[in-house]
C-alpha cells in the first residue's frame, strides 16, 4: 500500500493514503472516493503530582467524493511544549480540513493538559464535530495520557496510573498499516510498579504509540531529572510523580495532530 509521509505528495498506486503533519492546501490527486480522518493534538502532562494530559478529538468523514479540480483547506494542531516544574501542562492545538463537497469544517479538538495538585481531578479529552464519527479524546487523570477514541470516547488513564489505550478493537500495529477507510493505533505508554530511580533507567516503556498516552515517570531519588512519557499522534503526555527535592520534572509532550486522507475501493 503505497503510503506519502510529512507534508503531503502522490502515493503511487491505486489506492493511495496520505499522511499530512503540517498545514496546507490539499489538492486530490486523481478523482474518486476518499475518507478523512482527523485527529488533535494530546494535552501535556503537568510538570509535578503526575496528572497527565488528555486524548485528542477525533473526527472521520467517511467518504467524499473527489475530483483533481477541487482542493481542502488542512490545519494541524500543534503539540504544546510541556512545562517545566509544578506547572499545569498544555493543551494541544485543533486539527481541521474545510474543502471542496464538505459542508462544514471537520474538527477535532486538542485533549486538555494535566492539571497541577488534581485540581479539577482530570484533564478532558479534546472534542470533535461536524464529521460522520465524531469521538471525544480520553481523559488525563493520575499518571498516564488519555488516548484518541477511533470506535468510541478514547481510552482514559487508570488510578492505578495506567496510560489510556486506543480501542481494542483495533490491531495497535501503528498507524503505518492503517488503509481502505480504517486507522489504526499503537501501543500506550508503560511502567512497571513502584519508583523509576530516574529517566535514564526508567521500567517498561514510557512514551506512548500512535492514538495512545505516554506513561507517567516517578522518582524518589534527590537531585535527579525526570521527564514523564511522550506520545506520538493525537495522546496525552503521561505525568511526573517527584518523590524527592532538588530535581526537574517536566511533563510528557502530548501527540501532535494528523489528517489522514485515504482512497477508497468501493
Amino acid at each position: 500500500m503505497p503510503v506519502s509521509l510529512g507534508g503531503g505528495g502522490g502515493g503511487g498506486g491505486v489506492f493511495p493514503q496520505f499522511f499530512l503533519t503540517k498545514s496546507q492546501t490539499w489538492v486530490p490527486p486523481m478523482d474518486g472516493k476518499i475518507a478523512i480522518h482527523v485527529i488533535g493534538a494530546g494535552g501535556c502532562g503537568a510538570g509535578n503530582n503526575a496528572q497527565a494530559g488528555a486524548g485528542a478529538g477525533y473526527c472521520k468523514k467517511n467518504s467524499l467524493a473527489v475530483t483533481t479540480a477541487g482542493s481542502f483547506v488542512v490545519v494541524i494542531g500543534a503539540a504544546a511544549n510541556p512545562p517545566t516544574g509544578g506547572y499545569s501542562g498544555a493543551g494541544g492545538g485543533t486539527s481541521t480540513v474545510a474543502g471542496t463537497g464538505l459542508s462544514a469544517t471537520l474538527t477535532a479538538n486538542g485533549g486538555a493538559g494535566g492539571n497541577v495538585n488534581f485540581s479539577p481531578n482530570n484533564s478532558p479529552g479534546g472534542t470533535a464535530s461536524n464529521g460522520d464519527v465524531n469521538n471525544t479524546g480520553g481523559a488525563g487523570y493520575l499518571g498516564g495520557g488519555g488516548a484518541v477514541g477511533v470506535y468510541g470516547p478514547g481510552g482514559e488513564s487508570t488510578s492505578g496510573g495506567k496510560a489510556g489505550q486506543t480501542d481494542a478493537g483495533s490491531t495497535q500495529a501503528g498507524l503505518a498499516n492503517s488503509m481502505h477507510g480504517m486507522i489504526t493505533g499503537g501501543l500506550a505508554g508503560t511502567r512497571n510498579s513502584g519508583y523509576d530511580p530516574d529517566n535514564n533507567t526508567v521500567n517498561g516503556t514510557p512514551n506512548g504509540g500512535d492514538l495512545s498516552g505516554g506513561h507517567e515517570v516517578r522518582s524518589a531519588v534527590s537531585g535527579s531529572n525526570n521527564v514523564g512519557g511522550s506520545a506520538t499522534v493525537g495522546g496525552g503526555g503521561g505525568g511526573v510523580y517527584d518523590g524527592a527535592t532538588g530535581g526537574i520534572a517536566i511533563g510528557g509532550k502530548g501527540g501532535a495532530g494528523l489528517v489522514l486522507i485515504q482512497y477508497l475501493p468501493w
